[in-house]
Parts: C-alpha cells; sequence; structure tokens
C-alpha cells in the first residue's frame, strides 16, 4: 500500500513532509489547483516521476462556469465545450485526448477521467466500455490505466446500482489495470464524516470487490474514515489531504465558486480518531486532559499544543500534524496481511477511542459537534458485523 498525498492548495507543505519527514509515497496532483504547467513549477518537479494527475472531468461543462481554479487551461477539458458542442462524442474525445495527454508527459499511472454523474448509471457504464475499447486499441506499455469511478451520493447508497457498476467494471473484457475510486459522502451538518452505514457498506464492497477482481484500486479525497475500508480489504494507493476539500469529495467544488472561510482549525487526534476543535483544545489542556488526546511521537503535535500557540487552519503545522498521524494509522493497519486480524487491530483502535472519550466526560470534559463521538458506535456496529 502507498500513501499518496494529495496536491492542492499549500501543496509545498505536502511535498516538505514527504523530503523532511519520509511523510507518504506518491503524489496526486490536481488540475483544479495546478493548471496545465504543473510540470513547469519548481516545487513539483522533484516529485513528478512518483506522481500521477486527476484531471478533474466531474463538472463537465459545467466547471467552466466557475471563476476558480485552472481546469479550463486544459484544451481538452469540458470545461471548454461549447453550447453547440454537448455530444457524447465530444465528451469521449475529451477523455481520448486525457489519456494521450498523460502519456506524452510521462505519467506511468494515468488516471481516466471519468463524469460525476448523479442517477443515470448506463451512462456510466457506456462511458466505461467505450473507453474500455479505446486503451485495448491504444495502451502502451509499461503504463497502467486506472479508470475513475465517482460515486454520487444517490448512487453509493444504492446497493443495487453499485452491484450494477461492478458488474460492469468486472467483465471479463476490461483491460484497465485499476479503478480510481472517490465518492461524495455528504455529512451531516457539523460533522467531517458520514455515519451513514450505506455509504460505509457498499463503498466497502467497491473496493472488496475490485480487489478481488485483482484491479489495484486508488482511494482517491479520501478521509480518515479510510481507516473502515483498510480494515476489510486491501487497498493499493489511499490519498491523505491537508485542507478538507481535498478530503473530501464535493462536485460542488467542480460546479460552483465557493469561499472557504475562516477557521482556527482541528487537531486531529490518532487517539480518539477524530478531529477536535482549536477551541476545544484549551478547556482540554487546562483541565489537565491533554494526554486523552494527545499524539505521541509527532514534532508537529507537539509544536500546535503548545500553550499560547495562535491557531489557525492556514498554519502548516495544524496540517502537517494530520499527515503524519493518518500516515501512521494508514500503514499501521495496511502492515497486517491476515484480514481477520487487520479488522480486530482497527476495532481494537476504536474500543479504545470510545474508552477515551468516556473517560473525558467522566472528567466532565462534554465535547459536541464535530469533536465529539458521533462516528465510533457507527464505525464498530459496522465492523462488527460486516
Amino acid at each position: 500500500m502507498k500513501i499518496a498525498h494529495v496536491l492542492g492548495h499549500n501543496s509545498n507543505w505536502s511535498i516538505e513532509t514527504h523530503l523532511q519527514q519520509n511523510i507518504g509515497d506518491y503524489f496526486l496532483i490536481t488540475a483544479f489547483t495546478h493548471g496545465i504547467d504543473f510540470d513547469k513549477k519548481k516545487s513539483l518537479k522533484s516529485i513528478l516521476p512518483k506522481s500521477m494527475i486527476d484531471l478533474q472531468f466531474y463538472g463537465k461543462k459545467s466547471s467552466g462556469d466557475i471563476i476558480a481554479g485552472k481546469l479550463s487551461e486544459f484544451p481538452f477539458h469540458p470545461a471548454n465545450c461549447g453550447d453547440d458542442e454537448i455530444t457524447n462524442v465530444y465528451f469521449e474525445n475529451c477523455l481520448k485526448r486525457s489519456i494521450k495527454f498523460q502519456a506524452d508527459k510521462g505519467f506511468r499511472n494515468v488516471i481516466i477521467p471519468h463524469f460525476y454523474e448523479n442517477e443515470e448509471v448506463k451512462d456510466i457504464i457506456e462511458t466505461i466500455k467505450k473507453i474500455n475499447d479505446h486503451v485495448k486499441k491504444t495502451r502502451i506499455e509499461g503504463i497502467k490505466y486506472f479508470m475513475t469511478l465517482a460515486f454520487a451520493n444517490h448512487i453509493i447508497i444504492d446497493k443495487i446500482k453499485v452491484e450494477e457498476i461492478l458488474f460492469a467494471c468486472t467483465d471479463m473484457d476490461i483491460v484497465f489495470d485499476g479503478y480510481f475510486v472517490t465518492c461524495e459522502t455528504k455529512p451531516e451538518f457539523k460533522r467531517k464524516l458520514t455515519t451513514d452505514i450505506k455509504v460505509l457498506r457498499n463503498l466497502s464492497k467497491v473496493f472488496k470487490t475490485l480487489k478481488q477482481q485483482e484491479f489495484e484500486t486508488i482511494y482517491a479525497y479520501a478521509n480518515w474514515d479510510a481507516l473502515v475500508i483498510l480494515a476489510q480489504t486491501d487497498i493499493d494507493y489511499i490519498t491523505i489531504g491537508t485542507y478538507e476539500n481535498l478530503r473530501k469529495f464535493d462536485i460542488r467544488r467542480f460546479t460552483e465558486d465557493q469561499s472557504g472561510g475562516g477557521s482556527k482549525g482541528y487537531y486531529f487526534s490518532e487517539k480518539l480518531l477524530n478531529m477536535i476543535r482549536a477551541d476545544d483544545i484549551t478547556i482540554i489542556r487546562d483541565t489537565g486532559n491533554l494526554h486523552f488526546i494527545k499524539n505521541d511521537r509527532n514534532i508537529f503535535s507537539d509544536i500546535i499544543l503548545q500553550p499560547g500557540f495562535l491557531w489557525n487552519i492556514h498554519k502548516p503545522d495544524v496540517n502537517k500534524n494530520y499527515l503524519l498521524a493518518i500516515e501512521r494509522l494508514l500503514k499501521r493497519i495496511g502492515s497486517v496481511g491476515d484480514l481477520i486480524y487487520r479488522k480486530e487491530l482497527v476495532l481494537n483502535l476504536i474500543e479504545d477511542a470510545i474508552k477515551r472519550y468516556e473517560s473525558l466526560e467522566r472528567n466532565y470534559i462534554y465535547l459536541d459537534n464535530e469533536s465529539s463521538n458521533y462516528h465510533l458506535n457507527i464505525w464498530r456496529t459496522y465492523l462488527r458485523n460486516a
């Protein structure tokens, strides 16, 4: 298993952690942030040999309506589609040109873009079949081809639709080496992660089925609930990201202009398996309960938990704490080869996190909203019955 940094805004932080702390093995360049001249950027040149690029076709023509981002710099991106060009043939040609573009740039892992379809499974499958035929005729030795599966929330919660897509993806005629999987999870308000057990169940089925059929898998824009998926099956690449929009797939990022807003940031705790709001850190420290949440052997954690640290979501150490902590968790879990023991390890981590929340409450520390234990019992229930 390889850990891949998602390179978006302030991607130098991710590259620094790789070069200085050996965090991560690979990189996913985002077209939205870096544009067509990504390979001319000094900060990216050194890591290009172990990189892949997501050209992010998710929003189709709608991506051309947003001011933010650099998707329109790619001449073959659907963002440049004119009103008189909205045809299946046009979009298929965009996909074919994107494959050639990546091969010409020297990428050994080619991520074939796909479109976000909210309802029409038949459109997803039709595109997969047509691009599979194209790859069959044009594939280049030494390149691995990964087809994108961008699961809309309405689809991932529907077991029948998921099975229909998987049936097509594992057909004997498929020549892709693997799949680049991302999923719209839609967490509830004041939550970072989904608590919809249908999402966990069906997304797990996607990864388990693809791996059973010997495809390589990339879990893209993964949040830390990737721990639950990894507990059940091997995954070849899992991405980690600094900002939330690099850890949570949201189609609106590619169809609407959005503002990030201000935030003091969050502290990711390996021990609680959760993000803790910066404002909650003060009361936890002042009451002598920091040991329940503090990450061990983490230089970035040590810095940001110091009294007087001025929290801000745009400070590198706040984000680097997450990168180091989540990589450590993923690598620890992924290193257990026997899936029975691996699942038990994750369940033990969950049980320990629940006990730590209970200890905090016994000490009259009551965390709510994002900081609370809103997810661990769902994880425990799901894995005990999986």
